[in-house]
């Protein structure tokens, strides 16, 4: 059975010394999904510390594991009889937290934000608000993701379609509002990448020289989202635009998509000026997709003017994958140059997306490395994606005169046989991999962290000061308590396991500065068990409520 099919909550505390083993805990009991993690799970608010890492307010690492939902995206729709996205159902926000998810990346798109130039759509704001509100019943944050891909959904090859030798015809895609697109007329044909036509570089170089003020809409739109979502913590962050082109060589592009960064950035800033805490914002490499040769752009927020606190990179790991022509870079090779490059600039680096869309043995062994090297960097990531609709650009295809769905299997973390979006259930060998047992926040520092999937094993290790004395280490795992899984501790106290669907919330108190370890599986830390005591938690009255801090 699929770990998030489980119906059956219930918790055990058991009270362990440091070192010791944690023994078997009580039978579960029935309880409605969702509601374990919610009652167990403290979403606090998050920012950046000095040392490069993604921390809470409790000074605790946290790793922000999940996938992208594409659900609230407008996108273009070439295939009449197929939508291009799925709606998302209190069903999926379920499985997400029976995964362990931490994290969901919630793409949100700028042609819904201000379908008319200077009007924000407040009932669009509305779903996003209570997509952000499911998750963090469930124990999940939100980053909100600026989703784009080839500039806009109002620039495709009309039909019939007549392009010249050497070009096709181009799909829409996602992005900016038909107001905020500015093409001069050129052509939408392509030459290959969907970046690459005329009409999508001319409206990207549009975008960045501030024609017709639509660069100031769009920061202006950011200030708009950030006031609906100040002082929420369950909202991890801001993406600011998800993987902008460069449409001009990489020298001229760089003070300008600086520019804009700095001034979406302000306007959060400003519309955040009263809440208790600034939100984190996420910011993207611009890349030159279209044309490689004009080369990366890698923004630096000092050189723009910014503050560099609660700033963090977000890179997308493709290699292997999708991968880049002529650059042959692995997985740990690129992960390598992102530490390094980041480490430069003095800011965290989270894989706001990596996906791989089959399940072959090669491709199965590519997940398993990307997960090793992510768990030796100790960063968070969220998958592409939960489910692709058949009729999502990325999913229709040209045949013969015409854009239309596939006539087969679409395979995400969720699949669907196309046409008509059958749904043929999670795609547990993708699943088992993002589902592996990790600390969710980890007082002090975290050192290490292996986690093997195949095995339930985990081993993390931490180091505390003397202020992280009695702060909570939070440890999700997909495998229930048993011999094969016991749990063992060194520097640690007050150990409880909470049995919730999918797994459990393992969270234990530190003792004392200095190292601080937690294994589950394999030799334990210390040879035999202590005597416990064991209680239930019983459930929270009244729905699913999630814990906030100040």
């Amino acid at each position: 059975m699929a770990a998030g099919t489980l119906a059956l909550v219930a918790a055990a505390a058991v009270a362990v010394a440091p070192g010791q083993t944690v023994a078997a805990q009580s039978p579960r009991s029935a309880e409605p999904r969702g509601r374990g993690l919610a009652q167990v799970i403290e979403l606090l608010p998050l920012s950046t510390s000095a040392d490069r890492r993604i921390v809470d307010t409790a000074g605790r690492d946290v790793l922000l594991r999940g996938a992208n939902l594409n659900s609230f995206g407008e996108y273009w729709q070439g295939d009449p009889t197929e939508a291009p996205t799925v709606a998302v159902t209190g069903t999926d926000w379920d499985e997400m937290a029976a995964r362990g998810f931490s994290v969901v990346r919630l793409l949100m798109t700028w042609s819904r934000l201000e379908p008319q130039r200077g009007r924000i759509d407040q009932a669009y704001l509305d779903q996003l608000d209570d997509a952000v509100r499911q998750a963090a019943a469930r124990g999940i944050y939100t980053v909100l993701d600026m989703h784009q891909d080839a500039y806009s959904a109002f620039i495709s090859t009309p039909l019939p379609a007549s392009c010249p030798a050497g070009t096709s015809p181009a799909k829409g895609w996602d992005g900016a509002p038909a107001w905020a697109v500015i093409t001069d007329g050129l052509s939408t044909c392509t030459p290959g990448e969907r970046n690459a036509s005329p009409a999508v570089q001319a409206a990207w170089n549009h975008f960045y020289d501030n024609t017709d003020g639509i660069r100031d809409h769009f920061v202006a739109t950011w200030g708009a989202v950030a006031a609906r979502f100040a002082g929420r913590p369950e909202v991890a962050g801001y993406d600011i635009l998800n993987e902008p082109e460069v449409p001009r060589p990489s020298a001229e592009l760089t003070p300008l998509y600086e520019a804009m960064l700095r001034g979406a950035i302000e306007a959060i800033r400003a519309a955040e000026a009263s809440a208790p805490f600034d939100h984190i914002t996420f910011i993207e490499p611009a890349l030159p997709a279209g044309h490689p040769a004009f080369g990366l752009v890698i923004p630096d927020p000092v050189r723009a003017g910014v503050d560099p606190a609660n700033v963090s990179a977000s890179v997308h790991n493709y290699s292997e994958s999708i991968g880049i022509a002529g650059v042959p870079l692995t997985i740990e090779g690129l992960n390598a140059l992102v530490e390094s490059l980041t480490a430069a600039l003095g800011v965290p680096n989270w894989g706001g997306e990596y996906g791989f869309w089959d399940t072959s043995p090669s491709t199965l062994a590519k997940v398993r490395r990307y997960a090793a090297d992510e768990d030796r960097y100790r960063w968070g990531g969220a998958w592409w994606q939960w489910r692709q609709a058949c009729g999502d650009p990325h999913s229709v295809g040209w045949r013969g005169d015409r854009w239309s769905a596939p006539d087969g299997d679409v395979v995400h973390l969720n699949g669907l046989h196309c046409p008509g979006n059958v749904d043929t259930g999670p795609t547990e060998p993708f699943l088992a991999e993002l589902s592996r047992a990790y600390p969710r926040a980890t007082p002090g520092r975290l050192t290490t962290l292996v986690s093997d999937p195949a095995t339930g094993r985990l081993d993390v290790d931490a180091s505390a000061t003397a202020a992280d004395v009695g702060r909570e280490l939070v440890v999700w795992a997909p495998t229930a308590d048993g011999a094969a899984h016991r749990v063992s501790v060194r520097g640690l106290v007050g150990v409880t396991q909470h049995a919730v669907p999918g797994g459990r919330i393992i969270i234990a108190s530190v003792a004392a500065p200095g190292p601080y370890a937690l294994r589950i599986g394999g030799e334990p830390l210390t040879p035999a068990p202590t005597s416990t005591t064991t209680t239930a938690v019983p459930p929270t009255p009244g729905g699913l409520a999630h814990r906030t801090g100040s």
